[in-house]
């Protein structure tokens, strides 16, 4: 089970974090992309200011151009007929500079015109040195000359911006995918729990079938065993005792058979209209005889008016039966045992009561469980601890209950109630 869990665990975990991790790099993807093309408007935006400020001043100002560089991060070179006024440390007559570059692809890829008129253009480009620029090359026409603008944006804090992200999306990513295998190892926990508890009671069931069978067999063995070696009346000692012990098992099959067709969804509960007073009759009428049988007094307590129930009559006579058996069994002679009907606003009430040795708070919740037999109960031998159970599993088909409280006048008394619809 422990495996399972673990493969469960697994499975959910990755693929839930593989689709996780699918939106999480579409989403990272498109916000590179949307943060590189704000920047690229922003530098164009910033290009054509310039350009525009230059062709609206007839002087250069150095604190203006100290500023755009400021502001913008930017890289400035600005000349004049090809003679250079202006380059922050950018020479752009150096071969292979990045302004010597970037002036090359205006004239070559970008459509740099020949005559004397305003043009602009941005673009992306890299150096041999490997690295990133946005690159803007602007031509202002002033006089009869122009001049000649270079701007560039170095891309090495706006990667490192985006490396910082791609770092943030990544643990975030790594957390979740831990967050998810701890949520995935509990909820996996909490979904094979009942399993676990059904073969851990199915285990119980078992060993414990197999102790209550080993029982009556071993007699029937032992008994046959010394039939073969008896003579005369001896034998039909012997017989009855095989009797005895093989009706015993036979009701302790029945037993099991009538529980394990209830947890596999064959136990089928057909209601019909029935009277609950008729019912508790048959019930009483079927039991007195072996009451008066042990000594004890019986009593059937019913009102005037019943009101109808839906219910399977078969399954409802069959809990009765076996709480007015039990009872019988567990009270000693003199005593008395009542069977009672009642209604109470939406539910009908069938009560059993006893003088018995009553039932102890301790054991009130265990007695309905398969194969718990209380201290008292232990020696007798007709009760294997599986009719309660069963009752208790008529009374939830129906939507019912089956609990036992104390008797004021001492005993037990167990109360079946099922809803009036």
């Amino acid at each position: 089970m422990k495996r399972l869990r673990l493969g469960l665990t697994a499975f959910n975990t990755f693929i839930t974090w593989g689709c996780l991790l699918c939106m999480t790099l579409l989403c990272a993807g498109l916000s590179e992309r949307n943060s590189r093309a704000e920047a690229f408007r922003n530098f164009g935006s910033q290009l054509s200011t310039a350009a525009a400020y230059l062709q609206n001043q007839d002087r250069l100002s150095l604190n203006w151009l100290t500023q755009l560089e400021a502001v913008g991060n930017l890289h400035t070179a600005i000349s004049d007929g090809g003679r250079p006024l202006y380059s922050a440390g950018l020479d752009p007559s150096r071969g292979g500079s990045a302004v010597t570059q970037a002036r090359e692809i205006a004239r070559q890829e970008q459509g740099y015109p020949e005559k004397n008129r305003l043009f602009t253009c941005a673009f992306p480009m890299r150096t041999a040195d490997g690295r990133s620029y946005y690159a803007g090359v602007a031509k202002i026409p002033k006089g009869r000359g122009s001049l000649e603008l270079t701007l560039l944006y170095p891309l090495d804090s706006l990667e490192a911006r985006l490396c910082r992200q791609r770092l943030a999306v990544g643990l975030g990513t790594l957390l979740a995918m831990g967050l998810l295998g701890g949520f995935s190892w509990v909820f996996t926990g909490k979904l094979l729990r009942p399993i676990e508890e059904s073969q851990r009671q199915e285990k119980a069931f078992i060993a414990a079938a197999s102790h209550e069978l080993r029982t009556p067999l071993t007699a029937i063995l032992s008994a046959a065993s010394a039939m073969e070696r008896a003579e005369g009346p001896e034998k039909e000692t012997f017989s009855q005792v095989i009797r005895r012990e093989g009706k015993r098992m036979g009701r302790l099959i029945e037993d099991m058979l009538t529980l394990a067709s209830a947890d596999s969804g064959g136990w089928q509960v057909r209601p019909q209209r029935i009277e609950p007073d008729m019912l508790a009759l048959e019930s009483y009428e079927a039991y007195a005889p072996q009451a008066k049988a042990k000594g004890l007094k019986m009593n059937l307590e019913i009102p005037q008016e019943v009101p109808a129930i839906f219910a399977d009559p078969d399954r409802v006579s069959q809990a009765l039966s076996i709480l007015l058996d039990n009872a019988i069994s567990c009270t000693p002679p003199p005593g008395h045992i009542t069977l009672g009907v009642s209604s109470q606003g939406r539910k009908l009430r069938f009560a059993v009561s006893d003088t018995g040795p009553g039932v102890p708070d301790s054991e009130k919740e265990r007695i309905f469980r398969r194969f718990y037999r209380g201290e008292k109960a232990r020696t007798d031998k007709s009760h294997f601890g599986l009719g309660l159970s069963i009752a208790a599993e008529i009374a939830a088909r129906h939507g019912g209950d089956l609990r036992v409280e104390d008797n004021p006048t001492g005993g037990a008394v167990f109360i079946l109630e099922l809803p009036l619809r």
